[in-house]
């Protein structure tokens, strides 16, 4: 089931697909391409008008050039559609249209609407309180909860449960055998994971808490959780071209998907077969109906879904960091905020392997929806979301800002580094400026907010940057559009070691890799700067950096069964991050040498799309490291061991034992990468 290749492309998707893509400050379109969409109407007004806008939006030549082979894109409005049309190719091969009606596409995410529709429909039925604790609903399966607070469905519902893993690794959740059964219960089981901090604190997008509201749902209704959906959702609304389970009729008109160059990529089952949390296949056309049903009250045709009320409190805020940043209604997200134009948008966006991606979007109380899927991955949902709000609902004239304006002593609350709670290589380091600023800088680059409340930032562009305090009144969480699916945790200083001085040449790096909880202490409270560092404490350090959860595959390597951390080591050669000394053997205690160090950490930086880089070096490195040695010095990733000669070389002292101090160095540099560097 496990595929390392998979797993290695899985990281690049959550370093570009899930941060990058919705990072970046907001940058309001140009003249040039906001093109005839200056027509100031208010909402879409007729389906001639609505297609005049699409075919526009796809001659474009940005969107042209993202060389999407085929789309569908649709529009509702008062109950009826105004548009479901295909553009370009379902399968290029084949020449094959892509068609709102025929071609079945993956939505992914998408997927948790539907889930959190059928867990809202038991609630209705009194089979389900969302107040209650989870447990009274899982039956044999038993939840860890450390943590003195129970999970509630309505923290499963808002993903805020306090789970440690939020997602299962990307290679445990397909798989190429189409004729292997993944039960959702033993997939649940396999996966559970533990409550370690209080639910309901924070937000963290969590996709284990919407495989739970389907596991739930089958616990209680006593239907396979993919029946319950097509007997009280699907089959309702006339969606005959939807499912959670890949039939052979569905196959038959799926999609082709297609990678970043173009190519096909080969199908694949999720695991579980019936994922809750992102496994939908549909159509463009049954599509529209849901999106009619759910803005109609939760009804179409005289065949009801929803109740009025349970419409009403899935669409309404039920997490959000400040009173004007949400994050989660029931089921749906608060994305792309900085293109709402002041309108009250609901939504769900979602990216498969494969190449498949998804974006729909309610406005409620204009009546109006839209969907957009496409057989490749990019930024186009972002893109045709920004051109069709700007098109029917463009952003009223700003009225002159009104800035806070603080002294840099009251801003010094705010200074610090933040973690990312679901992607902990994320960091922001935030500085505060003399002229009532605040500095943001992460794997982005530098953002610059200036105060527009106690609690809230704005940059130039109107991008919100809001925090949250802790009960005592420090700040405790941030959250900005460097990850517009997680909060991000302010870190505490650490005490300091007992053997790293201020003044120690490597007190930056070693301090600053113990703030982040990859290195700790000794029990005499030191740390060791100069000890030689083993094999399996280095790769241990980048695994806990990465935040990747620890693999539970059969180790591969015979020497490190007795290990406790054995399973983050099979996470790193499940991601090519490592290989072994021998095909079965890793020699894990064996101290690291420099150059073995630079070819672990380049992988790495690799997998997270860092850019290539070859600084010159000098001194004697083996044929097979040079690379990587010359990517570390290029991107200059080292301490002040390393000696550089007047013309620039670096001799990097390949052969050499690392230390824990220069692991620090290396580790704690590369923490502050940026895809602009």
């Amino acid at each position: 089931m496990i595929h390392s290749r998979i797993r290695k492309k899985a990281v690049i998707i959550l370093a570009s697909l899930l941060m990058v893509s919705s990072a970046v400050p907001s940058v309001y379109a140009s003249s040039a391409e906001a093109g005839s969409y200056a027509n100031k109407s208010l909402g879409p007004v007729s389906s001639k008008e609505v297609e005049a806008f699409a075919d526009e939006f796809f001659e474009r030549q940005d969107v042209k050039d993202m060389g999407i082979p085929g789309a569908v894109f649709v529009v509702v409005k008062d109950g009826k559609v105004l548009l479901q049309k295909g553009y370009g190719y379902a399968d290029v091969d084949k020449k094959t249209p892509a068609d709102p009606e025929k071609t079945v596409f993956r939505i992914a995410s998408v997927s948790k609407v539907f889930t959190a529709t059928a867990v809202m429909q038991l609630v209705e039925q009194g089979e389900i309180d969302v107040n209650h604790d989870v447990q009274e609903y899982m039956g044999d399966i038993k939840i860890k909860n450390n943590t003195d607070f129970p999970v509630t469905v309505e923290h499963l519902l808002t993903h805020t449960t306090g789970f440690d893993i939020v997602d299962p690794p990307q290679g445990d959740s397909i798989s190429y055998d189409l004729s292997k059964v993944y039960p959702l219960k033993e997939y649940v089981k396999e996966w559970m994971p533990t409550v370690i901090r209080k639910p309901g604190d924070v937000f963290k997008y969590d996709n284990i808490a919407s495989m739970l509201q389907g596991y739930i749902v089958q616990n209680m209704s006593g239907l396979p959780f993919n029946q319950y959906v097509n007997e009280n959702i699907f089959k309702p609304l006339g969606m005959n071209n939807s499912g959670f389970l890949m039939t052979p009729e569905l196959r038959e008109k799926l999609a082709a998907g297609y990678n970043e160059h173009n190519k096909t990529s080969p199908i694949y089952h999720f695991a579980p077969n019936d994922m809750p949390h992102g496994g939908m296949l549909t159509t463009g056309s049954d599509m529209a109906k849901f999106m009619i049903a759910f803005l109609n009250q939760g009804k179409l045709d005289g065949n009801r879904i929803l109740k009025e009320e349970t419409v009403k409190e899935m669409s309404k805020v039920h997490m959000g960091i400040h009173p004007k940043v949400p994050n989660m209604a029931y089921g749906f997200e608060y994305a792309y905020q900085d293109y709402y134009n002041g309108q009250n948008v609901i939504g769900k966006s979602g990216a498969a392997p494969g190449g498949f991606s998804s974006w729909m979007w309610l406005l409620p109380e204009q009546n109006v929806g839209a969907f957009i899927v496409y057989n490749k991955s990019g930024k186009l949902q972002e893109k045709i979301f920004k051109a069709f709000m700007d098109r029917y609902y463009p952003k009223p004239e700003p009225a002159p800002k009104k800035y806070l304006t603080p002294t840099k002593e009251q801003l010094r609350r705010f200074e610090g580094v933040y973690r990312d709670l679901r992607v902990s290589y994320v960091l922001t380091r935030i500085h505060a400026a003399a002229d009532g600023r605040l500095e943001l800088e992460n794997l982005t680059g530098k953002q610059v907010v200036r105060q527009v409340d106690p609690l809230l930032f704005e940059d130039e562009n109107g991008s919100q940057v809001a925090f949250k305090e802790n009960p005592d009144g420090t700040i405790g969480y941030m959250f900005s559009k460097t990850n517009r699916v997680s909060w991000v945790e302010k870190l505490p200083q650490p005490e300091r070691f007992q053997d790293v001085p201020d003044n120690h040449p490597y007190a930056e790096y070693i301090e600053g890799l113990h703030q982040l909880g990859i290195v700790g202490s000794k029990p005499d409270g030191t740390f060791g700067p100069n000890e030689p560092l083993t094999r399996a404490e280095f790769v241990v350090q980048l695994i806990n950096w990465t935040g990747i959860p620890a693999s539970k595959a059969p180790l591969i390597f015979e020497d490190i069964h007795d290990m406790p951390e054995a399973g983050k080591i099979q996470t790193a050669l499940e991601y090519n991050f490592i290989k072994g000394t021998s095909e079965r053997l890793f020699e894990p205690n064996r101290p690291i040498v420099r150059q073995e160090a630079a070819a672990i950490m380049s992988r790495v930086m690799s997998g997270f799309g860092a850019k290539p880089s070859e600084g010159a070096i000098a001194g004697d490195t083996d044929p097979w490291a040079e690379s990587a040695v010359k990517f570390i010095a290029g991107k200059q990733y080292y301490g002040p061991e390393v000696s550089i000669s007047p013309d620039g070389a670096v001799d990097y002292r390949s052969k050499k034992m690392m230390t824990r101090q220069e692991a620090a160095a290396l580790i704690y540099l590369a923490s502050k990468w940026s895809v602009s560097s």
